[in-house]
């Protein structure tokens, strides 16, 4: 709701109780007012941040799509593995990684 519109009525609100009558709300009325105002300049803040982040998340995104175009489509590297590798890795105890005096061995 706009101020113009909210002057509308609170004008009817006057009109309808009386200078008097009014004066007694008016307080009420101002305090109404004022939260107004700062739950729409909050609302307009959020839309802001709201437009701003829309528009970072779309440059970001063609900014991914751009780097995915340029990576090349090769074949995979091969994964066979060679005779040496095939074998399995030895299994290391904590026996093997210390001395006879206890130290470790690096």
């Amino acid at each position: 709701m706009d101020d113009d519109k909210i002057l509308e009525l609170t004008g009817k609100i006057e009109e309808t109780l009386g200078k008097e009558d009014y004066a007694m709300i008016s307080d009420t009325i101002g305090e109404i007012l004022t939260g107004n105002t700062a739950n729409m300049k909050a609302i307009a803040d959020r839309d802001a941040n709201i437009k701003k982040l829309e528009d970072r998340n779309e440059k970001l995104v063609a900014a991914n799509g751009a780097l995915l175009q340029k990576m090349p489509m090769e074949k995979s590297p091969d994964t066979s593995k060679s005779s040496d590798e095939e074998k399995p890795a030895a299994k290391i105890n904590l026996k093997d990684a210390f001395d006879s005096k206890g130290n470790f061995i690096h």
